[in-house]
């Protein structure tokens, strides 16, 4: 389940509110706890929110200019998630609330926002943990119809591995919403709370904040290569370079 290839024919279908999931509402406050300490090192003049769940989870960011982006009425600006209308290098972060799990080719789209973001600028995304053990949900059938009980699953390892070889650096790492938001159950806490608050990496969610780097080329030492060059000259011209004991 966790190998398969992260690009398919045929991926699921995506929720377009918090009120599809199962106990929506506590996931997303769950989400935006989680995130709330990390919008204060945001900075920049431009963010996009991908993904109709990132367009109402909400947010103390300090960009004032924040874009709805992709499919929905609620969307500021309609376009595919490996397509977007922006030019290079003009957004300084991108939201993304899962939105992974639902692509058909996550990679592309992973692209796309590098092509977007500017150099330090960041990148938040949120997913569903399938270390957690709701995930053990999935194998009744009425259940696995449910949105976030029939998303694909990529463990936090992979996705920063996908992060680190676009030259992304991660930030932050964590865990949201302890509990199991099973669709039979009216409280998720009820059982799982104090268990999962003890060890987070049971959480039924994670997150990242990752920050795009570009590193530039080396200097070389001057101090080196004028003294490099000087000896190379006095050898030229038959002067010995040795010094006298």
């Amino acid at each position: 389940m966790w190998l398969k290839p992260a690009r398919i024919d045929n991926a699921p279908k995506a929720p377009k509110h918090w009120q599809e999931i199962p106990h929506g509402g506590w996931w997303r406050d769950a989400l935006a706890r989680a995130l709330e300490p990390h919008w204060e090192t945001l900075f920049g003049h431009y963010m996009l929110s991908l993904g109709p769940l990132s367009h109402t989870l909400p947010n103390s960011c300090r960009i004032r200019e924040q874009y709805r982006v992709g499919p929905g009425t609620a969307a500021h600006v309609h376009a595919n998630y490996n397509a977007l209308p922006f030019s290079e290098n003009t957004v300084d972060a991108v939201l993304m609330a899962h939105v992974l799990e639902y692509a058909s080719d996550p990679h592309s789209i992973l692209r796309e926002v590098d092509r977007v973001l500017r150099a330090d600028g960041h990148v938040l995304l949120a997913l569903t943990n399938p270390w957690s053990p709701t995930t053990f949900a999935r194998v009744w059938p009425a259940w696995r119809k449910s949105p976030l009980l029939n998303t694909r699953l990529f463990g936090p390892a992979r996705v920063s591995d996908w992060l680190n070889l676009m030259h992304y650096e991660v930030i932050h790492q964590g865990y949201f919403a302890a509990g199991a938001p099973i669709p039979a159950i009216n409280d998720p806490e009820k059982g799982w709370g104090w268990l999962m608050r003890q060890w987070p990496s049971l959480q039924a969610g994670y997150y990242m904040v990752a920050r795009k780097r570009e590193w530039p080329i080396t200097p070389v030492r001057l101090g080196a290569s004028n003294h490099q060059k000087q000896r190379i000259a006095l050898g030229a011209s038959g002067v010995s370079t040795r010094t006298s004991d």
